[in-house]
């Protein structure tokens, strides 16, 4: 049985998308079996950004119980199963996102990994995330009200007794962030990750790929790898042994 997990966070333009794409990449490239689904059902990116703008069949269409989760999958030139949603307005109409929990728990028997890209805000979209999901991991800016807004990511999930796996920091800068310890303080749970701001991520979306594969030696791509060994070794069924305590500094500090 796979794991799911939601890639989550309260506050928009944060990273999320970017982050479950990057995430799921990098651990489909280290071998493991991996499908990236796109919870966001009132704006979509996972296929805007890897390549399927229009999609007939999607996660909408699943979740209207019009046709087969199988039927929606898309094979990314990278070879990642994706599972995008659908940019009409019109195919929200009959979505029912109650019903992405039996989806999720269905793609657990045949992936190792679940990826999902959850909506912004609070709503019944975001709410479908968290309860199908497994673990969470609360992405956030180092900037107060995006840390105020994931402390409320967290107490939801707290609320529905989801584990946290932790909090992944993007767009890093050197000027005017909050530090790592002054995050953790306000929330009360370790930074595991810390995702530096990078022009490659734009250039990766330009070209409709991720920047892990794109632009493996940058150090954004070196961050999603070190996040993603982290999330292997973490798992009990992992076959990441070389994970160190070295790492862990690294992936904290976003160090070479």
């Amino acid at each position: 049985m796979g794991k799911a997990i939601c890639v989550s966070g309260s506050k928009g333009g944060i990273g999320k998308t970017t982050t479950s794409i990057n995430l799921a990449l990098s651990l489909f490239n280290k071998k493991e079996n991996v499908i990236l689904v796109d919870a966001n059902f009132t704006s979509p990116n996972v296929g805007i950004y890897l390549g399927h703008p229009v999609t007939p069949k999607s996660i909408h269409e699943v979740l209207s119980n019009k046709i087969k989760i199988e039927e929606a999958m898309y094979l990314h030139r990278s070879g990642l199963k994706i599972v995008p949603g659908n940019i009409s307005l019109s195919s929200l109409e009959n979505v029912n996102p109650s019903r992405l929990k039996t989806q999720v728990s269905r793609l657990k028997k045949d992936y190792d990994w679940v990826i999902i890209d959850s909506a912004a805000g609070l709503g019944r979209e975001s709410m479908s995330a968290l309860e199908a999901c497994d673990e969470v991991l609360v992405v956030l800016n180092p900037e107060l009200p995006s840390v105020t807004d994931a402390l409320k990511t967290i107490r939801i999930t707290q609320e529905l007794n989801k584990e946290i796996a932790g909090i992944v920091l993007t767009r890093k800068r050197k000027k005017y962030d909050m530090s790592i310890k002054e995050i953790e303080s306000m929330l009360e749970l370790p930074v595991i990750s810390v995702i530096p701001e990078d022009d490659y991520v734009r250039k990766a979306q330009s070209r409709r790929d991720a920047v892990t594969n794109l632009f493996p030696k940058s150090k954004v791509s070196k961050s999603y790898n070190r996040l993603s060994s982290y999330m292997l070794a973490q798992s009990p069924n992992s076959r990441d042994t070389e994970f160190t305590w070295r790492d862990m500094i690294k992936t904290i500090f976003g160090l070479k």
